[in-house]
Formats: C-alpha cells, sequence, structure tokens
C-alpha cells in the first residue's frame, strides 16, 4: 500500500513579522573593587561603567542581607556565569541588564594609546 503527500496549492507561506529580534546577550566580564561600594563592571560589548552599590543595596538588601553592604563582605563579590553576586548561595544577585542599564551608572572612557 503506497501513500502520497498532496500539497495545497492555497496554502500560504508564513510571515516573518512575528519573528523576534535577536538582541546581544550582554554579561559581566570583569569586575574591579574602587572602594567603599563602588565597582567598575567591564562587559562582553567592551563597555566599562562605574556603580555606586551604596544605593542600590540601601533599596534592595534588606534584613539579614544588609551585612553585604559592609566594605569589608561587599569586596568579596563572585563573578560567575557571567553575572555578579554576594554569599555563598548567591544572597545577592543583581540582573545584568538592571546594573547595564542603571540610571547612576557611569561610562567609563576606554583611553587609547599609541606607541610609535
Amino acid at each position: 500500500m503506497e501513500q502520497s503527500i498532496r500539497v495545497s496549492t492555497k496554502g500560504r507561506m508564513r510571515s516573518d513579522k512575528y519573528k523576534t529580534e535577536e538582541k546581544e546577550i550582554i554579561e559581566i566580564k570583569k569586575a574591579d573593587y574602587l572602594g567603599n561600594l563602588n565597582l567598575l563592571l567591564t562587559f562582553t560589548n567592551g563597555v566599562q561603567k562605574r556603580i555606586d552599590f551604596e544605593s542600590i543595596f540601601q533599596k534592595f538588601a534588606k534584613g539579614y542581607y544588609e551585612k553585604y553592604s559592609s566594605a569589608n563582605r561587599f569586596k568579596r563579590f563572585v563573578l560567575s556565569s557571567g553575572n555578579i553576586s554576594w554569599g555563598k548561595n548567591e544572597d545577592i544577585i543583581f540582573p545584568v541588564d538592571f546594573l547595564y542599564n542603571h540610571p547612576k551608572a557611569k561610562q567609563e572612557k576606554e583611553e587609547v594609546l599609541f606607541v610609535i
């Protein structure tokens, strides 16, 4: 018994209007402690931003998590999977896009030196 497939001539091609744009995935590549609650974050797209975490920790790190706002514990951050966190079990972790687009983040300019 032979089977055949019939394709309708009235079929429509799927439109691309529902395709979503692929966004660039930005991760934290490097973090440098600058003192107090300030970090210089370098993202995978090359952008560097200086972020003062004092107001961020005041707003989001309450109760038990306030201990990470002391300079001694703050500088023990961990970079893993393109993210930054504090604590053994990632007690405090902020979305990368939150940090990248934070209104108080100051973009640092890279200085390029040419040696001739």
